[in-house]
């Protein structure tokens, strides 16, 4: 059996739209493959300036919503303050703890958190085709950084 891989996905995408497979656009396509984890857009914008690539920040955006669009990329607000982009792998699903004073993002997979959903999907005669978790906190370091601020300013 063939297997087609993500980027011969993206080209067979853009094609079916009509758009061009310029190389800006395959370099952006490497560059967000070969991270891992979450991908910010003008973080991607800045790494892909750095290597001398001549991109626009606008083309960053727009090549990361037909990744979107073509299901190879999943767009999510974590957090208040922004949207990351993640690579979908058909059928592992995970969850996110978001920092709300650094925006660190932990990823985590929960068996028991999954099962719920189903039972709770079923139980409501849902089919479900996706969700999303996040819980917004304080992580560890910021909380040990906030208290030890605190005690500063309390001796003072």
């Amino acid at each position: 059996m063939e297997h087609t891989t993500e980027r011969e996905i993206f080209e067979r995408y853009v094609h079916r739209r009509g758009g061009r497979l310029t190389a800006e656009r395959l370099r952006l396509f490497d560059e967000i493959f070969n991270q891992h984890g979450h991908v910010d857009a003008d973080r991607l914008y800045r790494s892909m300036r750095r290597q001398g690539r001549k991109i626009s920040r606008a083309t960053v955006y727009r090549n990361l919503e037909l990744l979107v669009d073509c299901g190879l990329v999943r767009r999510q607000r974590l957090g208040q303050r922004r949207y990351l982009y993640e690579h979908v792998h058909p059928g592992q699903s995970h969850d996110h703890l978001i920092c709300r004073m650094c925006d660190r993002v932990v990823e985590f997979v929960s068996p028991g958190i999954s099962a719920l959903q189903r039972e709770l999907a079923r139980a409501h005669g849902f089919d479900p085709t996706e969700h999303t978790l996040q819980i917004s906190g304080i992580c560890l370091d910021c909380a040990g950084r906030a208290s030890t601020e605190t005690a500063a300013s309390e001796e003072s």
